[in-house]
């Protein structure tokens, strides 16, 4: 019992403490305070920090398949990214097949036996509006889905006297403006 509260005690401080801290828990992009532009190539915030975006291709890419994995994230040096989404087709989809983590905006796979077809990718995403944020919380794991939008290439960041601040680039993944949500089909674990 005294475990119990003890657990209960800690949750309840570290809810606490991250909502003092001014962080959304919900994952949501303070939509209200960012400013973007009607192309989404400019992103700014009150206290003058700004983003420039740079899109891998000029019109927008579609990823239809299953969803191994789904977790919001906040990062406040990039605070219009809320989600990763890990979709896949093919073998990849069967847990008894390939298993698959994600951890820390990578994701790493294991197979036995013969190779796996099929593909793999997590999406760090961009939500367009708040609609789309709150579309994309719908999105459970085995949901068969379609997610559209414009690849990201490179995102630059910039303090308030315009001093260059660093990047957010993938590594292998798909960084992405959503644009659209679809869930094709309500799913159950894939064996």
């Amino acid at each position: 019992m005294l475990r119990s509260k003890y657990r209960f005690s800690l949750f309840l401080f570290c809810v606490i403490f991250i909502s003092s801290c001014g962080i959304d828990v919900s994952g949501k992009p303070p939509f209200d305070d960012l400013t973007i532009s009607p192309d989404y190539k400019h992103i700014s915030m009150p206290d003058g920090d700004t983003w420039d975006v740079i899109f891998e291709f000029p019109a927008d890419s579609t990823f239809t398949g299953v969803v191994r994995h789904t977790s919001l994230w906040y990062d406040s040096t990039a605070p219009f990214m809320s989600h990763d989404i890990l979709v896949t087709t093919g073998d990849f989809v069967s847990q008894s097949s390939v298993d698959v983590s994600v951890i820390a905006h990578k994701f790493f796979y294991r197979w036995d036996g013969t190779r796996p077809s099929g593909t793999i990718h997590l999406l760090h995403v961009f939500p367009a509006t708040a609609e789309i944020f709150d579309q994309l919380k719908q999105i459970g794991k085995w949901n068969n889905v379609s997610i559209s939008g414009r690849e990201i290439l490179k995102i630059d960041r910039y303090d308030s006297s315009g001093k260059y601040l660093g990047f957010w680039m993938d590594e292998g993944c798909n960084t992405i403006l959503v644009t659209s949500v679809t869930v094709n089909a309500v799913g159950t674990p894939i064996p």
